[in-house]
Formats: structure tokens, sequence, C-alpha cells
């Protein structure tokens, strides 16, 4: 039997809690050891680079593409807990994105005050220590209350004993019509997909396991648990889904509390090519 890989998907929330304090998600990240690492919300400016950091400390590379563009605070104040009570409500203070949809009222406001404000872009990134054999990026339609613009970051990689197909997405939440772009994705992933393609889907999808699973026809999810809220989860948005010749050996959710979700991660068999 080939060698495990370890594979993983991790929200890192730009570095930043929702006070906009700097958090030690790189460290979480590098402890993961993953094969191949799922990252959304990467932050990227002319100070930082946090999958580029991430992939030089695990002896990867990493391969990043901006979903948005705004600001991150670095000099937030706050309590213990990790954001405002109200943020889900009415955005934390941590980030602020206006690429898409202008920044108005209490939260241009509060960036106005805010210290240690740094421009930069807000990502969706792959880290991976197995060698790339091609990159590819598909733009998914764009949501009207969206503050991002979606898109599917693929890579294929060499699994050693055969192509490992990488899929990499951050979802819109549900309330913003993402389902539609859901069914947009699953046709692209069939386009580039047959039945005897080893695959792995990762990311933040922003919808429960039950909605993921029946989107995704014919994917296996690799690992269930709770992941969001981090302080004290009651729902599953970040997922792992397999597809074709592959084996999941184990997989859960682990307990790190630095971002506003908890990573998953899964051990993995890509089984030898026939062909």
């Amino acid at each position: 039997m080939p060698p495990p890989l370890r594979v993983a998907t991790y929200n890192v929330h730009a570095g930043v809690d929702g006070w906009g304090r700097r958090t030690d998600v790189a460290d979480v990240a590098v402890d993961i050891d993953a094969d191949v690492l799922f990252l959304e919300e990467a932050w990227r400016s002319e100070e930082v680079d946090l999958a580029g950091e991430i992939a030089e400390r695990t002896g990867g590379t990493a391969h990043t593409v901006p979903l948005a563009s705004g600001y991150r605070v670095t000099g937030g104040t706050g309590p213990a807990r990790w954001q405002p009570r109200r943020a889900l409500f009415v955005g934390n203070e941590g980030l602020f994105l206006d690429s898409v949809l202008p920044i108005g009222g209490r939260a241009e406001r509060r960036l106005a005050v805010a210290r240690g404000v740094e421009p930069g872009e807000w990502c969706l990134s792959i880290v991976t220590r197995l060698p790339v054999v091609s990159t590819e990026v598909i733009e998914l339609a764009p949501l009207a209350k969206d503050r991002a613009r979606r898109r599917l970051l693929a890579l294929e990689l060499d699994a050693g004993n055969g192509v490992l197909r990488c899929f990499a997405v951050h979802g819109a939440h549900l309330s913003h019509g993402s389902l539609g772009q859901y069914r947009e994705l699953v046709g692209h992933l069939n386009d580039r997909l047959d039945a005897d393609t080893a695959a792995v889907l990762g990311g933040d999808l922003n919808c429960w396991g039950p909605v993921a699973r029946r989107v995704l026809r014919g994917w296996r999810q690799a690992a269930r648990g709770a992941t969001w809220p981090s302080w004290c989860p009651h729902s599953q948005l970040d997922h792992l889904f397999v597809h074709g010749p592959i084996d999941v050996v184990s997989g859960g959710v682990l307990d790190r509390r630095s971002s506003d979700h908890r990573p998953v991660q899964a051990s993995i068999v890509v089984r030898p090519s026939l062909s």
C-alpha cells in the first residue's frame, strides 16, 4: 500500500481576530503538517504573505489567487472573546473588504479610527509539498450580495503512484445564493474528472454537510464534525471531499481556536494508477 497523505483545510481569517489582533494561525497551520493544505482567507500584502510563510516553513509551495481586496487591522483591542458579540450581524473589526461592494456606514466609521490598518488581498491558497504538474483558476459567476469574486483553484499533483487533482474553494453564504454557484462548480468539476480520477476538494463551503453532500454527488466526505464558531462549534462549514480511487484512513476536526473556524484534516491513500 502506498504511504498515506495528510490533507487539511483551514480558514485563517487573515491572521487576525474579530477585534483586529494578530493570531497564531500560521503556527497552527504549520503544526498540522499537511502534504496538501487548503487555506481560506489567506492574507497577502506588502508586509505579509500567510500562505507563502506557511509554505516556506513546511517545505512546500504556495499557490494563491485573490478573491477580494481591502484592509486588515492589526492594532485592535478588546476583551478576551474572539470577536465583538454582534459581529455576525454588523461585521467584525479586523477585516474590511471593498473591492466588490463599498464599505459604508458603521464599518466605514470603525475603519477610520482603527490602528494598524494594512491594505492587501483576501485570498484562496493551496500549500503543498507534492510536485505540481499544472495549475488552473476557474472563475465562478458573481453574486449580487457577495463581497468577493469566487474562484475555484485547481492543482494537478504528482502523488508518486499517480496523479491527484486538488480543488480549493471558499464559497459564499447560502443567503447570498451560493447554491446555484455550487451547481456551477459541480459542472466545472465534472468537465475535469472521470470516475477513475483521484481528487480532493477542500475549503470553507459556508454550507452544512447535508447540503454539500447533496450537491457534490459522486464525492465522499472525508471528515465530519462541527467547525464553526471555533470556540463553541455547532455547524460544519469546512469540508474535505474525495473522489475516485482514494481510501480515507482517518479524518476529523482539530480543536484549534486561533481562527473563528477549526481546521479539518484527513489521512488518505491514493490507490496506484492502472494506466
